[in-house]
């Protein structure tokens, strides 16, 4: 039996796509034999966007967990904002920023590199090097972001030289599409842009959620081999399907569920909307973290009903999803965006409910969409493409009550293939 000492900043209560991959990943990576050893952060000393105490539930019982204490500049970040809670997507609009915000920003960007949870790694970092003499594993993980959690992996691999590292990258690093935002002095980016090169060629193997994403990180180093970089994307657990039920609605409902905050632009959907000429039987309902700016946009400039609901809970997202009659997804806009593919995608497929996704026609998300036969992709500001794609989803749901899809392609995207594909990445290490 193989040993796994996965390391990652997020784990539960902590809630989102990031930890559900790891918790998704190691139930089933358990199930094949391996037996999995997880370092993390304690809750008490961690700074989460959102929590999800729900999750924990999810955590397979031969896992065994340890959690450390850190050093958590955000949460001094946060205190110098009072109003402002930990950042769940990006960072607080600079021109929006005291002066003193600012400084906290520009400390954050310049002493704190790669990110500001980098206060985490000297605990984990101790607590990894006992495990792993403890119990003699054999392959470790990190999954990112924070991509700090990479030079822990860094570090360990240059102690213990037999020891096997897969680098797990969800999101870009220096290419993340808030970067040119942040106050890095020029050093500070070749200080980051050289961290970010030396865990790229150091590591054993490194693992990422798309194609594009595969492209920016082999531009990183001619060192780096195309069968060096594999791609797994999220997924979604069957298992959080089986009791979930798609009923009947009342009106027609176009779901969002997740963070939206101003890097999406809803423009075009917005204009779309408002040039529909349907029934008043028509709502929309987002679920999770709203960004005010783009709260007072809908509340303000959609002529139908809005409805907000804060975060919630992982199964009622699921419930959400499965209970709607359309599905909004939003790309970030931005120029790095082909490669984006938000944790949900793969939830949104398996509810089976059609799918309106706003970003690149020629994006991953959109091959993904496309494949599974799940729903369309409009570009940002294609208003009218978007209003006829709603007007046929609408009276495809007066006709019959129901949107519900009957493509089965989406399947390959479950967990426990998922596993699988990362299992044979393990056993394939030389």
């Amino acid at each position: 039996m193989k040993k796994l000492l996965i390391i990652t900043y997020y784990w539960p209560p902590a809630g989102g796509p990031g930890v559900q991959r790891w918790v998704k990943l190691s139930k089933y990576l358990s199930k094949l034999g391996y037996q999995c050893y997880v370092v993390t952060v304690d809750e008490q000393h961690a700074s989460y966007p959102t929590t999800d105490a729900s999750l924990q539930n999810e955590i397979d019982t031969s896992i065994k967990v340890t959690k450390t204490k850190s050093f958590e500049v955000l949460k001094i970040f946060s205190s110098l904002f009072k109003k402002e809670k930990v950042p769940y997507a990006g960072i607080p609009d600079k021109d929006k920023m005291s002066f003193v915000g600012r400084l906290a920003l520009y400390v954050r960007s310049n002493f704190f590199i790669p990110d500001a949870r980098v206060g985490w790694n000297k605990y984990a970092l101790k607590t990894c090097e006992e495990i792993i003499s403890r119990d003699k594993i054999d392959v470790i993980i990190t999954t990112s972001p924070p991509h700090s959690t990479q030079l822990i992996g860094l570090a360990l691999k240059q102690k213990f030289k037999s020891i096997k590292w897969l680098a797990d990258l969800r999101d870009p690093w220096t290419d993340i599409y808030y970067y040119e935002k942040l106050s890095h002095t020029n050093a500070s980016k070749q200080k980051d842009l050289g961290l970010e090169k030396q865990v790229l060629e150091q590591a054993d193997g490194a693992i990422t959620v798309s194609a594009d994403l595969k492209r920016l990180f082999l531009k990183k180093s001619n060192k780096i081999s195309q069968s060096k970089i594999s791609i797994i994307p999220n997924g979604f657990d069957e298992d959080d399907f089986t009791n979930a039920k798609s009923l009947a609605n009342k009106e027609f409902t176009i779901v969002h569920t997740g963070t939206i905050n101003s890097n999406y632009n809803i423009k075009g959907f917005i204009k779309a909307i408002n040039s529909l000429q349907l029934d008043q039987d028509f709502k929309i309902h987002f679920i999770g973290n709203v960004d005010v700016f783009i709260k007072q946009q809908l509340q303000n400039q959609v002529k139908k009903p809005v409805s907000f609901t804060p975060y919630v809970a992982h199964h009622d997202a699921i419930n959400y999803m499965c209970n709607a009659d359309l599905l909004l997804l939003a790309i970030p806009d931005n120029a790095q965006n082909k490669g984006i593919l938000t944790g949900k995608i793969f939830e949104y497929l398996a509810s089976q409910k059609p799918i309106l996704c706003l970003g690149p026609t020629d994006g991953d998300a959109a091959q993904i969409i496309n494949d599974c036969k799940a729903g369309q992709v409009f570009e940002f500001m294609d208003d009218v493409k978007i209003t006829s794609y709603i007007t046929e989803v609408y009276n495809l749901w007066k006709q019959n009550s129901t949107t519900q899809l009957q493509s089965t392609i989406y399947k390959k995207y479950s967990r426990k293939e998922l596993a699988k594909q990362f299992a044979d990445i393990i056993e394939g290490l030389k």
